[in-house]
């Protein structure tokens, strides 16, 4: 696991994460203390990135990626930094994802199994539920063939309809169902086996391609990993931050997108930004006041309230022979605004006693302030997980680098593996 952190204000862009990475085998995991997460995309320009969740693309380690990219493309300029991740996204593509045809399907078998094995547990588990509630009797004269296919076509649509609400992943708007079908059909047919296996329908190898189609082409998030570019594009004044979500490829294709919605760009008005990633609920909970999942138990435990006091109202009305048009015009009205209000209250609290006032701070800090808060976030987050009862998934030492646009980008503090003085012509920190 991982937390990193961006901080960027007009002055420049700080980039701190932690060193943990979980390897897992089997049901067994292990933690290591030594993964690099920022990286230096450019000898030349102001622009590094960011990473967390999977250290690998299919197979290739993203270091070496980073590198090979730093070396081949690293002098090219871009006005934007957004045309610096689409430009990165091209060279996956001109390097062939860095997979031979085997790994691009390999990879679509590990996500086609992920999608089975998903959808076959839920249609059981509500199966079971479903005997389980129905006497000897009832049990001993249903058609479980009859309920598991109507089960399993329900989960099936329900994930049709769920993934299509999504936003399509770029280089999957124009794939189709036949494209699908050509590229998985041996899987598909493999899949119906399984189906037979355990005991699931093996008439509905259609609802299962359009269902799986909507998830690959979606933009749900899926396994894989989070690259968050951090810099200035060439016509840039002040720093951005834009993540993009990588999961793999398979038929010739990548499944990426820029996240949009989260990416940040300092201007004359928006000042300053503080943007984690990964493991945020401690740096949330010192932005905000209060953790990520207690605003919603308070929030919950609030709801619940109101509906004890309404069912209170609506007896004592109906004791009072009041209509039900009435009461349900008055409770219903009542309970929306209190609870809107007391939402709207709450987060305005927040927003004005904590994250404004952190974020006002940031605005006036050096780069120093910034390099040193950067660090901290990370710190807090690895003692939380080392006091808590929660495996210690943040931990190791702290990088911290700083990007500025005159400077460019600079190292605060860098884990070596080596001896520096052994080594003085090392591209090791470039």
């Amino acid at each position: 696991m991982t937390a990193i952190v961006g901080i960027l204000n007009k002055r420049g862009a700080v980039m701190a994460a932690d060193s943990a990475v979980t390897v897992t085998n089997g049901d067994r995991t292990k933690i290591y203390n030594t993964a690099t997460k920022i990286f230096r995309m450019s000898l030349d320009n102001p622009v590094g990135v960011m990473m967390f969740s999977s250290t690998e693309f299919i197979g290739t380690p993203w270091d070496v990626i980073f590198k090979l990219y730093r070396d081949t493309r690293g002098k090219q300029s871009f006005n934007t930094l957004e045309e610096y991740a689409k430009n990165f996204v091209d060279f996956l593509s001109a390097e062939n994802y860095f997979s031979s045809v085997k790994s691009q399907k390999d990879y679509f078998i590990s996500e086609l199994s992920k999608f089975y094995y998903t959808i076959r547990d839920e249609v059981i588990d509500d199966y079971q539920r479903k005997i389980n509630d129905m006497t000897e009797e009832e049990a001993s004269e249903v058609d479980s063939d009859e309920i598991l296919h109507f089960m399993l076509e329900s989960k099936l649509k329900y994930a049709l309809e769920l993934y299509s609400e999504k936003d399509i992943s770029p280089e999957f708007e124009d794939y189709t169902i036949d494209n699908l079908s050509s590229y998985g059909n041996e899987y598909f047919k493999e899949l119906m086996e399984l189906c037979e296996e355990d005991h699931l329908p093996t008439d509905m190898q259609k609802q299962w391609e359009e269902s799986f189609l909507a998830y690959i082409r979606s933009q749900f998030y899926y396994n894989g990993s989070g690259i968050v570019f951090v810099g200035y594009g060439s016509k840039d004044i002040y720093p951005s931050l834009l993540p993009i979500y990588i999961s793999g490829a398979f038929d010739h294709r990548l499944r990426y997108y820029f996240d949009h919605d989260a990416k940040q760009s300092v201007t004359t008005d928006d000042r300053a930004f503080i943007c984690p990633f990964a493991q945020t609920d401690v740096m949330m909970t010192l932005m905000k006041g209060v953790a990520p999942d207690m605003f919603e138990i308070i929030d919950s435990q609030h709801k619940k309230s109101m509906q004890k006091v309404k069912d209170n109202i609506v007896e004592k009305l109906k004791e009072s022979n009041v209509s039900q048009d009435v009461i349900d015009k008055v409770v219903e009205s009542a309970q929306d605004k209190i609870q809107e209000e007391f939402q709207d209250n709450v987060l305005e609290y927040i927003q004005e006693e904590y994250i404004d006032g952190i974020i006002d701070a940031v605005d006036s800090f050096s780069i120093a302030d910034m390099a040193n808060m950067g660090e901290s976030l990370i710190s807090v987050t690895n003692l939380q997980r080392h006091i808590s009862s929660s495996d210690e998934s943040v931990g190791g030492p702290i990088d911290v680098a700083v990007i500025t646009r005159s400077e460019g980008f600079i190292w605060i503090k860098h884990k070596d593996w080596f001896r520096q003085d052994l080594n003085p012509n090392t591209r090791f920190f470039e």
